[in-house]
């Protein structure tokens, strides 16, 4: 691997702005001089993220994560350092030169043949014949050739070994091609055969834009199964990608609101007819990744699913999956349950769609319809009883106090039960979700006395003004600083600061650091360095010495004591002379 300079990678630190980076995966909020959002790293309910745009950093003070721009896409994207420094090159617009260009590793050179496969399939849907019957296909959909471009709509053509023949020439491009999911080894004899075979090609890009996998549907209505998706890998991870999120990403933004749907083309539907901030699960339930991915960028979310039984299955589910995030969930119903947000929007449009938002009721609400469709008042006990064991599981996980009330109050009115009895029997298997463990606080620096926030001052101070370290390395040396952390850090800002002559801005220092529970704690002194006190810096530095002088004396009392009990004069003298001398250190601070 090939050596990055030092100044190349703070040209790219200078070039790019954290706070776009960041804005690209969660809802940045203004927060005096910093932003703030709900931590990407972890899940939670309130926000704690902090990003720091004049410092370049971000922490968050509910996991303890936190560091510059290479190490928010290390920790988010799981990039190594120089594919970090690669991206956010490639982004400034920085050249590496050629003697410091780190070797492209195995998952770009995935990145290269899924982008490779995707303009193969968009130009098999254009050729004449190959793409006859996709190109009808979409025709049906009333999907456009330029939508079908704007998403890169493609076909596999009805051969065992297109993208094999094209790309696969040597044994180590076949083994990328695998990785990729694009081909698999034959059962019998040498070789690999197509995944992908007389399907319409739906590419599905990650947060960078870049083909992570595809989604391939049935042209023939007797094949099976009638959605296939990129098989788990490097680049594809189901549970974390959500179709169109990142188009859908600045209308989401804008609207303060998601809407999730079944499938790809009703997606591309709804996109083509105006509905711009719709997204869609891959091909299986939604996970609590991409609730809380969504989540990060808005309020609300509805889900819109296919009327039938597996859509109402299916979005029963996605409510169980969000009651963990801080999102109004609603859910849109059609009025025919024959319609789906494609054969909707299609023949209705976007403002009849648009009224659908209007009328999406909650999800308690839906719950509760749900689970009471058909029954007429007034019900038998029995009945009661199994709707009661039904909403135990419900009830309870609910985090608003309000809205538990208002759902215990519909629920008892429709059973016409006393609230108050249906409370006691609902808290009795209450699975409310503890609050978050204590332990994620752990990364938090302890505020135990004045000397350690003193410590922590004197940090903060000489991290915004560099040039005053000489000064302070005068009087205070590591062991001034009784919090090992920060003893730490003192010694990797003076090391560092002393290499690069004094420049060094907190996030250079930060990026020096490889211990993360260390760059935890660096990177929580800098995003709350407007709470320092109105002490003058000087006088904490002081405070320090003297502490560490009143100590001294303290320990030499002792031994004073033990080398009279023994007699030694001599030893007596020598130690009284040290706690003159001490004295004399301390009167001349003031």
């Amino acid at each position: 691997m090939g050596f990055i300079s030092t100044e190349i990678i703070a040209l790219i630190r200078e070039r790019t702005d954290i706070v776009q980076i960041i804005g690209e995966h969660v809802r940045l909020i203004p927060a005096g001089n910093s932003y703030k959002a709900l931590c990407p790293f972890h899940k939670e309910k309130t926000p704690s993220f902090h990003v720091i745009a004049d410092k370049q950093i971000y922490h968050c003070f509910g996991c303890g994560k936190g560091g510059d721009v290479f190490r928010y896409l290390m920790e988010l994207e799981h990039q190594t350092f120089p594919e970090a420094v690669r991206h956010l090159a490639a982004r400034c617009g920085v050249a590496i030169p050629e003697e410091y260009d780190p070797e492209a590793d195995s998952r770009a050179d995935l990145y290269n043949f899924l982008d490779m496969a995707g303009k193969f399939y968009e130009q098999c849907l254009l050729d004449s014949s190959t793409g006859a019957a996709a190109r009808s296909y979409l025709k049906k959909r009333k999907i456009s050739p330029e939508t079908s471009q704007k998403f890169r709509l493609g076909v596999a053509p009805n051969a065992w070994d297109s993208i094999t023949s094209r790309f696969g020439r040597t044994p180590d491009d076949l083994q990328q091609l695998e990785k990729a999911g694009l081909v698999r080894p034959r059962n019998q004899g040498d070789g690999c055969y197509d995944v992908f075979r007389s399907r319409l090609m739906i590419p599905i890009l990650d947060a960078h834009g870049r083909v992570a996998g595809f989604g391939g549907r049935v042209l023939v209505a007797e094949d099976e199964p009638k959605y296939l998706n990129s098989a788990e890998g490097e680049t594809f991870n189901k549970r974390k990608l959500l179709y169109n999120f990142r188009e859908a990403l600045p209308a989401i933004r804008r609207l303060n609101s998601a809407i999730v749907v079944e499938g790809y083309l009703d997606v591309i539907s709804l996109w083509q007819n105006g509905v711009k901030n719709a997204v869609a699960a891959l091909g299986t339930a939604i996970s609590p990744d991409q609730i809380h991915m969504l989540a990060r960028n808005c309020e609300t979310i509805y889900f819109c699913y296919d009327a039938d039984t597996a859509g109402q299955r299916a979005t029963l589910r996605a409510i169980s999956m969000q009651k963990d995030a801080p999102v109004n969930a609603r859910v849109i119903s059609f009025p025919d349950p024959t319609d789906d947000p494609d054969s909707f929007v299609t023949r209705e449009g976007a403002e009849s769609f648009k009224k659908l938002l209007e009328k999406a009721v909650d999800i308690y609400t839906f719950l509760i319809e749900t689970h009471t469709r058909g029954l007429k008042p007034p019900l038998e006990i029995p009945v009661k009883e199994k709707l009661i064991q039904d909403f135990k599981e419900l009830v309870p996980a609910i985090h608003s106090s309000i809205a538990r009330s208002e759902v215990t109050r519909k629920i008892s009115k429709l059973l016409d039960m006393d609230p108050l009895v249906l409370e006691k029997e609902f808290a009795v298997s209450s699975t409310a979700p503890a609050a978050e463990p204590q332990k994620r606080r752990n990364f938090i620096s302890p505020r135990l006395n004045a000397e350690t926030q003193r410590q922590e001052w004197v940090l903060m101070h000489l991290l915004e003004h560099p040039e005053e370290l000489d000064r302070v390395r005068a009087l205070l040396g590591p062991d001034d600083f009784s919090d090992p952390r920060l003893r730490q850090i003192f010694e990797a800002i003076s090391f560092q600061q002393e290499v690069a002559g004094g420049s060094l801005k907190p996030a250079e220092i930060l990026a020096a650091l490889d211990d993360s529970e260390l760059v935890s704690r660096l990177s929580e002194l800098i995003t709350t360095l407007g709470d320092r006190p109105a002490e003058p810096f000087m006088e904490c530095v002081k405070g320090l010495v003297k502490h560490r002088f009143e100590a001294e004396l303290k320990a030499l009392q002792q031994h004073i004591r033990e080398a009279e009990r023994a007699g030694d004069d001599t030893l007596m003298a020598q130690l009284s002379m040290e706690q003159v001398d001490i004295r004399r250190k301390m009167d001349m601070l003031y």
